[in-house]
């Protein structure tokens, strides 16, 4: 497994402004961050950097040298690192885009929505306000933990595993030992919490965002980020020595959570 502080990703934008929202979501998850505003800029970084994965914004400021080209001379060097392409709605809904650009070889692609797209227009929304546009950031999140397996440990393999030494789970039957001030004390997780663990226990360390989380773990489409929050409340009621300030399943503001596993 490869430790996340050492994954790279490059974010390739014409506006600095897009950069300067992203880049923050992307350091504070973990990864190393780096920038490039057009496409020369981003092969040299590619050559010189090797990140783990790409985003690219398919309208680049160049009409000779946009996203699409970027993943064809990728692609065509034998380069097969993840791509990601940002794009707007109107062309996530043309079959021929996507198909245009699914046969270049990219792997996935996420719309603006409104939050990106007003801070891209420069609408005035301050950098300190960035991070309020979740939804953009979460999803996007989502995208890439998803495009790296290779950062994800076998903890779903694991039967029983101990998150330092307060804390003992086992993933078969969901029972989990806690050391209170009483002393060990035993629960037993719902399905959905245990699966809520899991996928954090997954990330180690590293935020997991809400949408990420409801998406993963809500089989029947009925779990909300509202109904998420109660969940979270009482899986650490379970598993927090004091629930009342949690040591493990820790907030991530405008992000969602992660799990703090101690070494």
């Amino acid at each position: 497994m490869i430790p996340s502080e050492s994954l790279k990703i490059l974010f390739v934008d014409d506006k600095a402004n897009v950069r300067s929202f992203v880049g923050p979501a992307i350091i504070a998850a973990g990864y190393r961050f780096i920038e490039a505003a057009d496409g020369p800029t981003a092969l040299f970084l590619i050559e010189e950097e090797k990140p783990d994965l790409i985003i690219l914004d398919i309208m680049l400021d160049d009409p000779d040298f946009g996203g699409l080209d970027i993943c064809k001379e990728l692609r065509s060097s034998g380069n097969q690192t993840p791509v990601i392409f940002l794009t707007v709605k109107d062309r996530a809904e043309d079959p021929r885009f996507l198909q245009r650009a699914f046969s270049l070889g990219a792997d996935d692609y996420i719309t603006k929505r409104e939050e990106l797209l007003q801070i891209e227009n420069g609408m005035g929304i301050p950098p300190t306000e960035y991070l309020e546009s979740k939804s953009d950031v979460e999803e996007l999140l989502a995208r890439i933990q998803a495009r790296l397996p290779q950062s994800r440990p076998a903890v779903a393999e694991m039967r029983e595993r101990s998150f330092g030494d307060s804390l003992h789970v086992d993933f078969d039957t969901g029972l989990v030992r806690v050391m209170r001030e009483s002393g060990w004390e035993e629960e037993t997780l719902t399905l959905t919490e245990l699966e809520i663990f899991r996928l954090l226990a997954d990330r180690r360390n590293r935020p997991v965002g809400r949408i990420q989380i409801v998406d993963t773990v809500d089989r029947e489409g009925t779990m909300t980020e509202r109904s998420l929050e109660s969940h979270i409340h009482r899986l650490r009621q379970k598993i927090e020595p004091d629930p009342r300030n949690p040591v493990y399943i820790i907030t991530v503001q405008r992000i969602g959570y992660r799990l703090r596993i101690p070494e």
